[in-house]
C-alpha cells in the first residue's frame, strides 16, 4: 500500500505514483495528530513558468491542513522535477490530480477530499474536485480569465476562494464578477495590499485559511 504505512509517521514522505501518463513525485505530509478523516490534495502554479509542489503558497496550504489535523498530497505535475510526461494545459494534470485521489481513497475510503489549488493550480484543483464527490474546494487566485472555471455544472460545493486585491496576474475584479455569476456562491476572503503571490502575507493566507475551515467546513 501507498500510504498506510507512511500515515503512522509524522512529517513528510516522498513517494511515486502512477498518472494518466506517466510516473509522478509527490510528497505526503502527516500531521502529529490525524483529527479528521479527511485528506487536503493540491495543486501548484503553472509548469512552464517554475511552478513546483514546492511553491511557498502551497507549502503554506500543507501547513495549514496540517495544523487541522488533515495529511495532505502534492505532486509535481507532468514534466515538473521528476515527473514525468508534458504540460497539458490543465486537463492532464487533473487525470493525474484524480488518479491520485483514487488512489489515496482505495486504502481511505471514508476520506472526506479537500483540493486546493494556487493559480494554474487552483483550476486542476477545479476540474478534480468537480469529478470527485464528498469534497471542498479552495483556489487561490484563481485565473479565471484564462481557464473555464464553467466547465462543470453543478459547481463543487462548498468553494472558498482566496484573493489579493492588487493581484497584478489575475484582476481582483475579475475574480468578483466570476464569483457571482456562480450558484450557490463561493466564499471570498478578500487580502487587502496583496498581490498574486501572496508575498508577506502567507501567515495571514493560513490564519483566515484555518479559521473558515475549522469553523464553517469541519464543524458540520
Amino acid at each position: 500500500m501507498l500510504f498506510a504505512d507512511k500515515l503512522n509517521k509524522t512529517g513528510e514522505h516522498a513517494f511515486v505514483f502512477q498518472g494518466a501518463k506517466g510516473q509522478l513525485e509527490g510528497v505526503l505530509a502527516v500531521p502529529e495528530s490525524l483529527k479528521e478523516n479527511s485528506v487536503a490534495i493540491l495543486g501548484h502554479p503553472h509548469s512552464l513558468q517554475g511552478g513546483t509542489m514546492n511553491n511557498k503558497v502551497v507549502t503554506t496550504l500543507a501547513r495549514t491542513f496540517k495544523e487541522l489535523g488533515i495529511p495532505s498530497l502534492r505532486f509535481n505535475f507532468r514534466g515538473v522535477g521528476a515527473s514525468e510526461g508534458q504540460y497539458d494545459a490543465g486537463i492532464g494534470e487533473s487525470k493525474d490530480m484524480l488518479a491520485l485521489t483514487h488512489l489515496w481513497l482505495k486504502e481511505q475510503p471514508e476520506s472526506e477530499c479537500f483540493f486546493a489549488g494556487f493559480s494554474f493550480g487552483s483550476y486542476v484543483a477545479y476540474r478534480a474536485a468537480a469529478q470527485c464527490p464528498h469534497r471542498t474546494l479552495i483556489t487561490v487566485a484563481p485565473p479565471v480569465h484564462h481557464y473555464d472555471y464553467h466547465e462543470f455544472s453543478p459547481p463543487p460545493e462548498p468553494w472558498i476562494i482566496l484573493q489579493g486585491n492588487e493581484d497584478e496576474v489575475t484582476p481582483a475584479e475579475l475574480v468578483n464578477d466570476f464569483a457571482i455569476q456562480i450558484a450557490p456562491a463561493p466564499k471570498i476572503l478578500r487580502f487587502e495590499d496583496t498581490g498574486h503571490f501572496f508575498h508577506g502575507k502567507l501567515i495571514e493566507l493560513k490564519s483566515r485559511l484555518f479559521a473558515v475551515l475549522e469553523e464553517e467546513v469541519l464543524s458540520d
